[in-house]
């Protein structure tokens, strides 16, 4: 019970955070600024589904951690406070990571999904893509013929080096 009260907590804490005031975005396009409230990144992780795409053009699927890896998380930290502090800081700037990859995938126009790394991609002819690790957390691309690319957030919003 305290696990959800505090998984509870963490998510209106990073809703709050995002709903408040304007911030400023890195972006590999521009720098943007921009007020966050036209967007609620937290309402799209809850009830995520498995998602279906078609396979005849490149579609996106932004991929969360699932709330089973985040209760995990949460559960190795919370007998120590400093380890709870730094996993609620780290939680808060991955929702900004996701944050931007959604800005960016509305940017460039294409079709893009959202679900949790627990779901499965489907496509035609059978051919799926779910995530090995359910704390998995990146883009997928799914390119013409049910080719799929996975993507880390970092290297999805500013490249490989």
């Amino acid at each position: 019970m305290k696990n959800a009260f505090l998984l509870g907590a963490l998510i209106i804490g990073m809703f709050a955070a995002c709903k408040g005031g304007a911030t400023s975005e890195v972006a590999t396009d521009s720098m943007i600024e921009r007020d966050h409230s036209d967007i609620d990144i937290v309402s799209q992780y809850r009830g995520t589904e498995d998602v279906y795409v078609d396979g005849d053009q490149t579609e996106y699927v932004l991929i969360f951690r699932s709330e089973g890896c985040i209760n995990r998380m949460l559960h190795e930290v919370e007998n120590d406070s400093v380890a709870m502090e730094d996993f609620y800081v780290a939680i808060d700037d991955l929702w900004y990571y996701y944050y931007l990859c959604h800005e960016r995938l509305e940017r460039m126009g294409v079709k893009f999904h959202s679900t949790s790394a627990d779901k499965t991609v489907f496509c035609q002819g059978g051919v799926a893509y779910r995530p090995q690790d359910s704390c998995a957390c990146g883009v997928l691309m799914v390119k013409p013929g049910c080719r799929f690319e996975f993507v880390d957030l970092m290297d999805f919003l500013f490249g490989k080096e």
